[in-house]
This record gives structure tokens, sequence and C-alpha cells, in this order.
């Protein structure tokens, strides 16, 4: 009995359990290709002047017809991309918020500390906790919960995006990507915070987590109405796509860590 109980401790969570939560961390991964489309899209674009990240949306390369929107001429003959992988990065979030659970994303995957938090949770079930025992384990559970929920929406409000883009119906697409810039930022802030004293990478995804929640209630509070928007708006999404990869990266590698070590030993050992 107590052999089978180490090799289950020692091991990686079985193998259903496993291949739920790489998922979960490849898809969070999967938010990058973001970045390619929108490089694909910017090269062919065919407005009057020549797309400008300072000064122009990224919802303008989504943007299905040519003309006018505002002030701002624009022609995105590769929109279908740009809205498809808007649809994807939210599709992406909505797995990694749905696949990874509570005790991986409250300890970085940190394989021991999970299984630790799982024995606590299970003594507790068996007695009556003490108030700071029900504290240890209630706050960042709620935490963690706060984080799945916020990554969730931010998921779902930029496949709005990409599924409503801005000269459909604007009013859902404003909603979709307030979703996103707000609920991912807070996301990663409140992991960030979590993760200080887990791994190296929380300060990281705090720092992109505080840039991005704190550009969004600028842009908000100015109402975008400053001279180079496009950097604004940039810096209230570009850190959200890279800090959910970050995320996704650090809890891949980390899931992996008792695989490698049982190859490592099985080498060792032949």
């Amino acid at each position: 009995m107590a052999q089978a109980r180490s090799r289950q401790d020692s091991g990686d969570g079985g193998r259903t359990e496993r291949i739920r939560l790489y998922l979960g961390a490849w898809s969070a991964v999967s938010v990058v290709q973001f970045f390619a489309a929108e490089a694909a899209t910017i090269a062919q674009w065919a407005g009057p002047a020549p797309y400008s990240r300072r000064l122009g949306f990224i919802s303008d390369l989504g943007q299905v017809s040519c003309g006018l929107h505002g002030t701002r001429e624009i022609c995105s003959p590769l929109h279908a991309l740009m809205d498809v992988s808007f649809v994807l990065q939210g599709i992406g979030m909505v797995i990694a918020a749905l696949l990874l659970t509570s005790p991986v994303l409250r300890v970085a995957a940190e394989w021991p500390a999970v299984l630790a938090e799982r024995r606590l949770t299970a003594a507790l079930m068996r007695t009556t906790p003490s108030p700071a025992s029900h504290a240890r384990v209630a706050v960042p559970r709620l935490a963690t919960l706060a984080v799945r929920l916020l990554l969730g929406a931010a998921g779902i409000g930029v496949a709005v995006v990409g599924l409503f883009p801005q000269d459909s119906v604007e009013a859902v697409h404003l909603a979709g990507a307030t979703a996103y810039f707000l609920g991912g930022s807070c996301a990663l802030v409140v992991l960030g915070l979590l993760w200080l004293r887990r791994t190296a990478a929380a300060w990281p995804v705090l720092l992109l987590g505080a840039t991005a929640l704190t550009s969004t209630l600028v842009g908000g509070a100015l109402q975008m109405r400053v001279p180079e928007p496009g950097t604004l708006e940039r810096l209230m999404g570009y850190p959200v796509t890279i800090g959910i990869a970050l995320v996704g990266a650090v809890l891949a590698w980390r899931l992996g860590v008792p695989a490698r070590a049982a190859r490592a030993l099985a080498r060792a050992r032949a």
C-alpha cells in the first residue's frame, strides 16, 4: 500500500490528467499565433497610407470593408486572417481556463506542491478545520478560481472581437475588447501574486499584467485620445498575450519535470 502511494505521489498524476493539463498549458502558449497573423495582415495592408502600429488600432486589421472608420482610412485584404486569429486566441484561452486545474495554477505546476495541496485538502475534508487552516486553503483557492474566470472571460472577449469586427456591431466589438484587456490583465496580476516564491516567472507575469492593466485604465480614462493610440492599445493587449503564453510555457515545462526525471532515472539504471 505504501509503495503504491509512493509511486502515485512521485508520478505525474496519471495519464489522463497529464494529457488534460498539457493540453491546457499548450492552449495558453498557442495565443502567440496572434503576432504572426498580425504581421502577415499588416504586410498586405492596402490603405492609402502604410499601416502604423503607433497610430493604427489592432481592430483596423480585422475590419471587413474598406473605407473610413472615424478619421482612419482602412483597407485590410487579410481581415479574415486577423479575425480568425482573434477567435483562435480566445478558444486557446478558454480551453486553458477549463483544463488547467486550480491546484496546478496555484503552485505553478510544481508537482510535489500539487500533491501536498491535495493531501492538505483531503485532510481538511476529514476533520473540522481551524479558521487558520481554512483560510490557508480557501483564500488561494478563491484567487485561482478568479484567475480561471478572468482568463475565460478574456478569451470569450477576444473571440467576440473576431466574430464581430468593428464595422459590424461596434458596441459588441468594444465590449469584447474591454473584456479581453481587463480580464486578461487582472488574471495575470492575480496569478503573478500567487506565484511569488513559487517561480522566478512570477515577476514577469506580474509586470506584464500590471502594464496591461495600467494602460487599459489610462486608455479608458482618456477614451484613447492620445497622440499614439496604436502604441497605447498595444501596451494594453500585447502584454496580455505574451503573459498568457509565458504562463502556459512555465506550466508545460514544469508539468514535464516528473516524466523527465523518471526517464533520466531509467537511463541511469540501464
